[in-house]
């Protein structure tokens, strides 16, 4: 007699196969998501990315061709408009790329499709921090704006800024500008980078003409009238090489007496050169200033000291 072997399937829990379910579910819900919204969101950041890296690329570009006007512009009023708009151009790559990161932001949290319970006290928060951190970058964006529109400098211009807190006054050249920031090559080749909202007081010294003066101290008992000659005949020797005419736009000459003492008098030469052109032309003229006050046996005082911004480097 055979025996008869019963085969039992096994069987699965019902919590079991839920789980399972559930799983497969919530994989099939990611898997969507990611296709879908994910997908998109994807595209948003990247074409943001994008789109950030190549307005700074044009507007690098844009800013190499007017500095290369600037400098090859023979004229102070070119060189001027030149500097404006290289301030412009850094002043719009930075606003565009905000309003595409600002832009991206949201788009992202709309297709996010968050519920209104989490995101309003969320948002609330981040509102209340943003609104006390954002007032200094508010101002400074004002700032910006106001030194553009009142054109006070340009990107390439040599000026004097401050007085900062800790710092005091800077000098130097504006190598770039958003409505933002202000960044500064001083003479030392030190980058300063100066919030727009600390600039509370500028002066320009590449606007339109710049004076170049040189103070000459003298004994009381020289020949004033013979040495005034002949110091304006040095700068107008000067001013007529082929050098330098291109740079001084009026001779340097005696314009008087600046001061006197017991012991000495302050002779004033003074004359025009281009935007940023003084500090060289002064040094040359004191160097040939020196030279006719040898020929002329004549005895040079004690400098009464610089008052005017520092020499830049050639």
């Amino acid at each position: 007699m055979s025996a008869r072997v019963r085969t039992v399937s096994p069987t699965v829990p019902p919590e079991t196969e839920s789980v399972v379910d559930q799983a497969r579910s919530f994989g099939d819900r990611v898997f969507d998501w990611v296709g879908d919204t994910g997908l998109r969101i994807l595209v948003i950041v990247v074409a943001a990315f994008v789109l950030t890296k190549a307005v700074s690329a044009i507007a690098r570009r844009r800013a190499r061709r007017l500095r290369a006007q600037q400098q090859a512009a023979g004229d102070p009023r070119s060189a001027t408009a030149g500097a404006h708009q290289q301030a412009l151009v850094g002043a719009l790559r930075w606003a565009i790329n905000f309003a595409i990161v600002f832009v991206s932001i949201i788009w992202v949290l709309i297709e996010l499709n968050l519920p209104s319970a989490a995101v309003v006290p969320l948002l609330s928060v981040v509102g209340a921090g943003l609104g006390f951190g954002a007032q200094q970058i508010v101002g400074d964006v004002l700032a910006g704006i106001f030194i553009l529109s009142e054109r006070q400098f340009g990107v390439g211009d040599l000026v004097r800024v401050g007085p900062l807190m800790g710092v005091g006054w800077v000098e130097g050249h504006v190598e770039e500008m958003s409505l933002r920031v202000t960044k500064l090559r001083t003479f030392d080749g030190d980058l300063v980078t100066i919030a727009n909202g600390e600039l509370r007081q500028s002066v320009n010294a590449s606007r339109d003409w710049a004076r170049v003066l040189v103070l000459v101290p003298l004994a009381r008992d020289v020949d004033l009238d013979v040495v005034a000659e002949r110091l304006d005949e040095v700068g107008a020797a000067m001013a007529a090489e082929e050098r330098w005419a291109p740079v001084i736009l009026e001779a340097p000459k005696v314009s008087g007496l600046d001061d006197l003492d017991a012991s000495s008098v302050h002779v004033r030469v003074v004359g025009r050169t281009l935007p940023a052109q003084q500090f060289k032309v002064a040094r040359e003229l004191r160097r040939r200033i020196a030279l006719e006050l040898r020929r002329l046996n004549v005895a040079v005082q004690p400098s009464p000291g610089p008052n005017t911004l520092a020499p830049q480097d050639d």
